[in-house]
């Protein structure tokens, strides 16, 4: 008798122990993997119109709590975007992988706007960087969406009302970069343009380097040049148009210095190549690579560019 009951004892001391110990896993801390379980699985392409952000807010319920950005993503995420960042809350809606990203869909919401911010992570786990891809605010004329392709381009599409009948649109494509960093490619836009006037997206960037200008053929075609992250590199912007407008052409990236006079840039996403020959008065481009992406195909990234004097304000 006294045999049995210690074998129902440790019976029920065994079980004890595997319940504890069960309790105990379930509270641990999240791991990267339990934290991108929270999210939706997507594939590429993955789409996210501004008219359709209310109707993607999960149940609050499912509101990710503010340690958990703050130890996988980021306790930033709303703040410049939101007048009271403190009463914003936050969903998992997408998360997307390639080989060297990971992609998290994060949307933020108060009681009067709503916004989608794309979260950059590395396949460790490490967060890398973030941007505003789509926002619809009450009131507001302007409408943010966004797009991420099969190769992973980004593109953020902008609307604004221009009249009750009329409205503009302007797409800014990005490439990001195993380090997480954005860089700007190409600028689509047909909204209104001043004559002689070009929407330049690296126009404030630091212009310290000697061959840093602004250099031009004519109203509408520039080459403009910036420093770059160290000596050794600078970003470019190239817009031009041809033969009345029916061809045009625009890229953005970023060149490396291959002499005291010379450079050039290699897409990551095709085969596209610009050659760059500076002077202290010009610069002469032309394609080393087919860069029929970012241009018409009657048209080539070519010609001679003369620099222009910077404006004084």
């Amino acid at each position: 008798m006294n045999r049995l009951l210690a074998l129902l004892l440790a019976v029920v001391m065994l079980a004890g122990c595997k319940s504890k110990e069960k309790q105990t896993k379930g509270d641990r801390p999240l791991t990267f993997a339990d934290f991108s379980a929270l999210f939706p699985e997507q594939q590429v392409p993955y789409r996210l119109q501004a008219d359709s952000l209310g109707q993607q807010r999960p149940t609050d319920s499912l509101a990710l709590k503010k340690d958990l950005l703050r130890q996988f993503l980021s306790d930033s995420l709303g703040v410049a975007d939101f007048p009271k960042a403190a009463a914003v809350r936050f969903f998992p809606l997408a998360h997307l992988a390639s080989d060297n990203l990971h992609y998290f869909v994060v949307l933020a919401a108060d009681k009067t706007n709503i916004a989608a911010y794309l979260c950059l992570v590395s396949p460790k786990g490490q967060y890398l960087n973030q941007m505003l891809v789509a926002r619809k605010n009450t009131g507001s004329k302007e409408n943010i969406s966004f797009t991420l392709d099969n190769r992973f381009l980004v593109k953020i599409s902008t609307e604004k009302e221009l009249s009750p009948s009329r409205s503009s649109l302007k797409e800014d494509f990005y490439t990001a970069a195993a380090d997480g960093k954005l860089t700007l490619i190409m600028t689509n836009s047909n909204g209104p343009v001043t004559p002689g006037q070009i929407f330049n997206p690296i126009d404030t960037l630091p212009r310290k380097h000697k061959y840093s200008a602004d250099y031009s053929s004519g109203d509408m075609s520039i080459v403009s040049i910036r420093d770059g992250q160290d000596p050794k590199t600078f970003q470019f912007f190239i817009t031009f148009s041809k033969d009345n407008g029916s061809c045009k052409g625009e890229l953005a990236g970023v060149g490396h210095f291959t002499g005291p006079n010379r450079g050039e840039y290699k897409d990551k996403e095709s085969s596209c190549g610009i050659a760059f020959q500076f002077s202290s008065s010009r610069v002469n481009i032309h394609e080393t690579g087919g860069c029929g992406a970012y241009r018409g195909i009657r048209c080539f990234f070519e010609g001679s560019f003369n620099k222009k004097r910077p404006q004084k304000n």
